[in-house]
């Protein structure tokens, strides 16, 4: 586990966290671990600077709301309510992609991650977007033996 009291020279001191590791499989384990990638993503300005909700899923507008109806999923729908809405969350969608390039570029996460658990669908591109939601398995081919 990371420690407080390792040497920063040695180059292992994560400035996002505030830790320093001993070893370079001690700093693997840091920049893999969810609770630092949470921060790549994240900072204390982020709750105050944004006044709609955290994107859904889709980033397009919701077509109940645009055919003028209410939507029964209120919060819980994949879509944007509205134009300001759609607007922030492509806005956010930039911001995070920002923060993963300096991310990136600090060596503070693994070259080959691309794991980053609630935000993955986020950094994925429009046309990706639509099929992130999680999806049921499709049932296996039944497979005919002993023929």
């Amino acid at each position: 586990m990371p420690t407080d009291y390792a040497d920063i020279m040695m180059g292992y001191h994560c400035w996002l966290c505030g830790k320093n590791s001993n070893s370079k499989k001690q700093w693997q384990q840091h920049i893999q671990s969810e609770k630092h990638k949470e921060k790549v993503f994240t900072s204390d300005s982020d709750a105050s600077g944004w006044a709609y909700r955290f994107p859904m899923g889709e980033f397009r507008l919701c077509d109940r709301l645009q055919k003028g109806k209410a939507c029964p999923d209120g919060d819980k729908c994949r879509c944007a309510h509205g134009q300001e809405e759609l607007n922030e969350w492509l806005d956010r969608r930039e911001v995070l992609k920002q923060k993963l390039a300096k991310a990136r570029k600090d060596m503070l996460l693994c070259p080959r991650d691309d794991d980053f658990g609630k935000y993955n669908f986020l950094l994925q591109e429009d046309g990706d977007a639509a099929g992130a939601a999680p999806e049921a398995p499709a049932a296996a081919p039944a497979t005919v033996t002993g023929e």
